[in-house]
Formats: structure tokens, sequence, C-alpha cells
């Protein structure tokens, strides 16, 4: 297969690759969108590698004792979270942000959330059809 060039303004939420070695995509955070809760690799053992292209982008980390840290990541920057930290992502400028992740491995299940009082909540597959302008990101089993 010849080499592809993937671009995130063709798809700026787009997955460019999801096998059970790594899911790599693109993300379009907007300002003012309301903080998810936290989550965590843990089942899978993920590490969660973030690059931001443009704007900025609040990283949250739960220490699971109420102690929240706190980074923005500017253009050129990157922030990785271990497979057991808490954490969420969100827009931290006026203007929308664009962010590359990498989540290795991506085995199911890919999540595991708490609530907002930091409770464990049942694990979750994920994304399971990841898609790149519409198709199936590469490593998506048509059939599956």
């Amino acid at each position: 297969m010849p080499a592809r060039t993937f671009d995130w303004r063709d798809d700026p939420m787009g997955t460019v690759l999801a096998v059970p070695e790594v899911r790599a995509r693109f993300i379009r955070a907007e300002p003012g969108k309301p903080l998810g809760t936290f989550h965590t690799h843990e089942e899978s053992g993920g590490y969660e590698v973030w690059i931001v292209l443009e704007g900025e982008v609040l990283f949250e980390f739960d220490d699971g004792h109420g102690e929240i840290t706190s980074v923005v990541a500017t253009a050129g920057q990157s922030v990785v979270a271990t497979p057991t930290e808490r954490h969420r992502v969100s827009c931290a400028g006026a203007t929308p942000a664009i962010y590359y992740l990498t989540v290795t491995p991506h085995q199911s299940p890919t999540h595991t959330h708490y609530d907002a009082d930091g409770h464990r909540m049942p694990t979750v597959p994920g994304v399971t059809h990841p898609t790149w302008r519409g198709e199936l990101a590469m490593g998506v089993r048509h059939d599956g």
C-alpha cells in the first residue's frame, strides 16, 4: 500500500489508524464545551499522547483523592497520560483547538470513566468504528 498523507483540515475529527497496537486521531475542541468526566486507560494499559497543533488545550489530571492538577498546552507542545492517570481534555482558549492523539495499545475495553464524585463507572469499548473522511479508518475491519 502506498504511503498516505492525513491532513487534519480534511477531517478535524478523523481517526487515522485504529488497530490493537495504537489508535491515532485528530480532535477539534470547541471553546465553551462542557467538561466531560475523568477517564483512564487502565484496563488496556494504554498510554495517551497528545500533540497540540493549533490553539490552547487544557489537560486536567485527578489523583483520585480530590487533587486536580492542570496544564495548558499550546501549538507544538505535547502531554502524556499513563494508563492509570485520570484525565480529561478541553479547549482552553477563545478559538477552537486542534490536537492529535494516540493511545497505545488500543485494546478493548479502552476507557474507564469516573463519575463527578470520583467513583469508577463500568468500562466501555470506546470508539468501535472510527472513520477518516467517512470511510473506516486504516486497520478497521469492514466486517467487524
